[in-house]
């Protein structure tokens, strides 16, 4: 398989996880009846929906924004993204420690099956959240169609792992700053 270019990766990238999110949200709207969908009692599964969408589309819009500035059109430069990133990180990081309260109160309302699959939805949530904002984790297959799942896990457990980018996009920005 021919190695794809920085534009097409990009392209890749920012649209792979932009269908993630709708696919992700259909399934849920087939999966679940239209009375209980936002009702309380689904929050269990919602919640971390919710999170691993809002990780997913911060992702997309950082691929969009790169592919902005390899084409020399109109982007956010590292000034304006690391902040806004670091405070997304903030953000997604408050919300994935909210879900454990909502994790334990769904015990009492809801089923098992939801029970399970909203910490597997939220378990994702955390693998997408380290792999944004601290440590690359998706490394293809040699074919580039699939994921590798032991020599990410491999690498972070050995310390090994790079940095994702965003990290090196705010280090750089923090660096710069103590330097003026």
């Amino acid at each position: 398989m021919k190695k794809r270019s920085l534009k097409q990766e990009l392209i890749y990238l920012a649209s792979g996880e932009s269908i993630s999110v709708v696919l992700f949200c259909i399934v849920y709207v087939l999966y679940t009846k239209p009375e209980t969908r936002f009702a309380i009692s689904s929050a269990v599964l919602y919640f971390p929906l919710l999170i691993l969408n809002l990780i997913l589309v911060q992702g997309s819009l950082y691929w969009l924004n790169c592919l902005r500035r390899i084409q020399k059109k109109k982007a956010l430069e590292t000034q304006l993204l690391a902040p806004l990133y670091k405070g997304l990180k903030v953000l997604d990081f408050m919300m994935l420690l909210a879900y454990i309260p909502i994790w334990i109160w769904s015990f009492r309302v809801s089923s098992s099956s939801n029970i399970i699959i909203g910490v597997l939805l939220w378990l994702f949530a955390i693998i997408e959240f380290v792999n944004y904002f601290y440590y690359r984790l998706s490394y293809y297959t040699m074919g580039g169609l699939g994921l590798q799942v032991m020599r990410p896990l491999k690498l972070l457990l050995t310390g090994k792992a790079a940095k994702s980018q965003i990290t090196k996009e705010i280090s750089l920005y923090e660096k710069n700053m103590e330097h003026k």
